[in-house]
């Protein structure tokens, strides 16, 4: 019975394990300080009470050991239960840091559900997710771009992952399985039909992960549309077709219209 308590004990965090630690040492001490010195402390609350001023370095005063032996424990008191709860405190700290380390690095998982995951950073990116705040939706976004250090845009509404999208850690650390939609932007960093390529077997990844999700893609290249289509992508986005048509028409529609006039 003891082992399976200790198995049980260790296998908690070491901040669980600090805090029933602190807790039985409060109520010990508070129980025998109430036991030894009755009528300084009334009852074992008052005990506890004088504990948690005591190694909290507060002090207040208002209850005092009078006897050898009540000194004598709180002597004992100070020596174990201060080190602990200093311990808890900068354990406590620790964790809060590493956690917004994390954050920032883009190493820490998402939880939320019904996101909108958007793949790669770059111009096209940046500017949907400034549009996407000003509109005040609701869904959180979240970013994966391997190439990025540090999140770009830091709110409470986009948070980012860093790694492959193509990579199981990654879906998983984004918590694809749960996302509402998916954008995946072409990669600027890669030649145009490498760029496509690389959406398609990204989208199969996320395909694996979550079947249902709503996915946006972005190609480049005439020939990976109908790959994109057999996959099952709800929408292409033809950036290079919408592209030639505006220079097109900035080029020779535009002039037309102004020989016309004159």
């Amino acid at each position: 019975m003891i082992d399976w308590l200790l198995f049980r004990f260790f296998r908690r965090s070491i901040l669980i394990r600090l805090l029933l630690i602190i807790t039985c040492i409060v109520v010990l001490f508070g129980t025998v300080i109430h036991v030894i010195e009755p009528q300084t402390f009334l009852t074992i609350f008052d005990g506890i009470w004088w504990v948690i001023i005591t190694i909290s370095t507060i002090g207040y005063g208002d209850f005092v050991p009078s006897t050898f032996l009540g000194r004598t424990i709180a002597i004992f008191l100070i020596l174990i239960g201060t080190g602990f709860i200093t311990t808890y405190f900068v354990t406590l700290a620790t964790i809060a840091v590493s956690k917004e380390s994390a954050y920032l690095e883009g190493n820490l998982k998402f939880i939320g559900e019904n996101h909108l995951i958007i793949i790669g950073w770059n111009e096209r990116a940046k500017l949907v997710i400034e549009e996407y705040k000003k509109a005040f939706h609701k869904e959180v976004i979240v970013l994966i771009d391997e190439t990025l250090l540090r999140n770009p845009m830091i709110c409470d509404r986009v948070h980012f992952i860093k790694g492959s999208p193509s990579h199981h850690e990654t879906l998983e650390l984004a918590n694809a399985k749960k996302a509402k939609k998916v954008l995946v932007t072409a990669d600027q960093h890669k030649t145009e039909e490498y760029a496509d390529m690389n959406t398609l077997v990204t989208l199969v990844a996320l395909r694996g992960v979550n079947p249902s999700i709503y996915s946006i893609v972005e190609l480049l290249t005439e020939k990976h549309i109908r790959n994109a289509e057999n996959i099952g992508v709800n929408e292409i986005i033809k950036t290079n077709e919408r592209i030639s048509h505006i220079m097109y028409e900035h080029i020779f529609v535009k002039k037309l219209e102004g020989s016309n006039s004159n």
